[in-house]
């Protein structure tokens, strides 16, 4: 399923489609966010919808559907259920 982020600004439109990127680009573009703005948490609970800019909107849109797509990604695999209870005998 494809997952995109259509953008209309001054410089014209832009899409970005996350699931079309590759695990590799979605690090690299997570870890790039979190050079400049410190983590995630930190940066939502600075973003103030009055007052940030613009762009900082897109920041936050951008690396929250990074996060929900790394999440998607990694959520796929098999898991192992331990701890179970045991049925009695």
């Amino acid at each position: 399923m494809s997952r995109v982020l259509a953008i209309r600004g001054t410089e014209g439109e832009k899409e970005v489609d996350y699931s079309s990127l590759s695990l590799k680009e979605i690090q690299k573009k997570i870890k790039a966010h979190e050079k400049r703005y410190g983590s995630f948490v930190k940066f939502l609970k600075s973003y103030d919808c009055e007052s940030s800019s613009p762009e900082d909107y897109l920041v936050l849109i951008d690396w929250e559907c990074l996060i929900n797509e790394l999440k998607l990604r990694k959520g796929t695999g098999l898991t192992l259920v331990k701890g179970g209870k045991k049925k009695p005998r």
